[in-house]
């Protein structure tokens, strides 16, 4: 038995010297950084988590990143949007909420400049409500609209920025774990949430474990779900966007029973993503419903400066501000002004 005790002892310390000196390695050579902060975010019984409230954050990690906001939890200086004739609700997921962006920097926040600057002058009139999540599919986007809806009434446009993350994002999400969310308030985690959100979020291990079991994840979850490609080549493989058009049927149903104008752009690249790009703009003209369609000025711009970053350098990804820009200008020509 005290062989025993000698021997379990001696693994477990082991197993920590490893784990110590593989952390100090990890934190000095090659340390990870993960987008967004832990602490920004809170349960949400619907929705799986939301934005907390009042939030103002700044971290510098080989960029620096930012979120902001107001009293409601949705991505906006604003506190009030009284004063303002016509509401856009942006929703989407974290290239609608402008992940790896200042505040300024995301494309909602462009749109309202490009919308209410006039003469020279900032004039109240398009209130572009930013509802948009990093990792949200397009269930939580349309569940999104009935929560704001009852705290700033109904919209008079949706604008909806799709992306290839979205139909697994849905999976996961009708599966339960977006309400599994390491998130302040969740009762799953009770007692366990601080220190597991201590080891997924500040240590290196901790950080590559959680990203491992993310991919685990979508790979054993999601990837059985899409359909594989038929040895018949009139039969493809379906395109991320045409797998969600049962999903894009309800948010059309939403929008109209919201008495709202929905607009829908895609945010990949046609050259990345075709078939989607292709297939939401078909079916957005068979349903009647505006596509936001950046990528011809998108190609005119990078042929005339082949050079031009178009993503940004560092860990948080996403496009770069004039990106975001032409993506707010394609949105602004569907809105009457």
């Amino acid at each position: 038995m005290k062989k025993t005790f000698i021997k379990v002892l001696i693994a477990a310390i082991s197993i920590s010297i490893i784990l110590v000196l593989s952390e100090l390695f990890l934190r000095t050579f090659y340390p990870v950084y993960l987008t967004g902060f832990i602490g920004a975010y809170q349960y949400d019984e619907t929705l799986g988590v939301r934005l907390k409230d009042n939030v103002h954050l700044l971290k510098s990690t080989d960029y620096q990143q930012e979120i902001y906001t107001n009293k409601y939890g949705t991505v906006n200086i604003q506190d009030s949007f009284s004063e303002y004739n016509i509401k856009i609700f942006a929703i989407g997921d974290s290239y609608t909420q402008g992940v790896g962006l200042p505040l300024d920097a995301s494309y909602p926040f462009q749109l309202s400049m490009m919308l209410n600057i006039k003469n020279n002058r900032f004039i109240k009139q398009y209130a572009v409500i930013n509802l948009g999540l990093a990792a949200f599919g397009t269930i939580q986007a349309t569940l999104s609209l009935t929560k704001y809806k009852d705290i700033f009434g109904s919209p008079d446009y949706i604008i909806y920025l799709g992306s290839s993350n979205d139909y697994s994002d849905d999976v996961l999400f009708e599966q339960g774990y977006r309400h599994k969310h390491l998130v302040e308030g969740n009762p799953r985690w009770g007692a366990w949430l601080k220190p597991i959100q201590w080891l997924t979020n500040d240590t290196e291990v901790g950080k590559r474990l959680k990203i491992a079991l993310g991919q685990w994840r979508r790979q054993f979850h999601v990837s059985p779900r899409i359909p594989k490609t038929q040895n018949n080549k009139n039969t493809p493989t379906p395109s991320i966007a045409k797998l969600q058009k049962s999903k894009l049927e309800k948010l059309l149903a939403k929008a109209r029973e919201m008495n709202a104008h929905l607009i829908v752009s895609w945010a990949d690249l046609p050259t990345n993503s075709p078939d989607s790009y292709h297939w939401l703009k078909k079916w957005a003209r068979t349903n009647n419903v505006p596509f936001a369609d950046w990528h011809p000025l998108y190609k005119s711009i990078t042929e005339a400066m082949p050079n031009l970053p178009i993503t940004n350098p560092h860990s948080g990804g996403h496009y770069r501000t004039w990106v975001n820009s032409i993506i707010a200008n394609s949105f602004a020509e569907h809105i009457h002004h």
